[in-house]
């Protein structure tokens, strides 16, 4: 099995499981180092650092692709919904913009999180593109529940009915061009994942966008839920 791994992997396997567990404990000590850290100067000037870096590394994989010689249209333009929550998450810790964070918690838990369980991923153990989806995915939800917890990160219905709006403008962008040119980005398109996942089940398209979009409303309305029960508390 861990020979298999090495060149192909497969979801819901062991080295499925023991990746997410590893990666969750390594966000697990990153957001426990940020509460010890908590509003001092130190945390706020390391944050910028990395999501400087984080911006950097971010162009440069992305501008790889761009490149001439691995240019695909169907494939390399940075626009899947945890590409444009990538280039998000530096900028809503470098300038610290409520709408940012709004977006990189109910787009990063609501549809990154999803490619954390049922990953659209083929390459193995030996690939470095395995690594770096991982730590892309990883670091796009860790990122959202460590805003939650170390900057007390609370959305509101504002925060809410921002993220329905711009999720439905980037659908209302995206299926055309799928159906146009025969993609699939956000897996809006005429294709299924490579992987067995949620999208398995929702029929045939171009039906099936309409219970994507349901199942992405349902799934923000519940990372909302507990937050207004805690308000209304209050």
């Amino acid at each position: 099995m861990l020979q298999a791994s090495l060149h192909q992997f497969q979801s819901f396997s062991l080295t499925h499981v023991i990746v997410v567990g590893v990666l969750a404990a390594m966000w697990g000590c990153i957001i426990a180092w940020g509460l010890h850290y908590q509003g001092t100067q130190l945390l706020l000037q390391l944050e910028k650092r990395l999501a400087k870096l984080y911006l950097l590394l971010w162009m440069v994989v992305h501008g790889w692709w761009l490149l001439p010689a691995h240019f695909d249209p169907a494939s390399s333009l940075p626009i899947h919904i945890c590409d444009l929550v990538g280039l998000i998450l530096p900028l809503a810790l470098i300038w610290r913009k409520r709408c940012l964070i709004a977006l990189l918690y109910f787009w990063g838990l609501g549809f990154s999180l999803q490619g954390l369980l049922t990953p659209d991923l083929h390459m193995g153990l030996l690939s470095p593109l395995f690594w770096i989806f991982w730590l892309y995915h990883t670091t796009i939800v860790g990122t959202a529940i460590y805003m939650v917890i170390v900057h007390r990160f609370q959305p509101t219905r504002r925060d809410y009915r921002w993220a329905i709006k711009a999720g439905l403008i980037y659908v209302a962008c995206i299926f055309p061009i799928n159906a146009i040119f025969g993609f699939n980005y956000g897996y809006l398109g005429n294709q299924r994942p490579g992987q067995p996942s949620l999208i398995d089940w929702l029929g045939p398209w171009p039906w099936r966008v309409g219970m994507m979009i349901a199942l992405a409303w349902v799934g923000m309305t519940l990372l909302l839920i507990p937050w207004e029960w805690l308000h209304q508390k209050h």
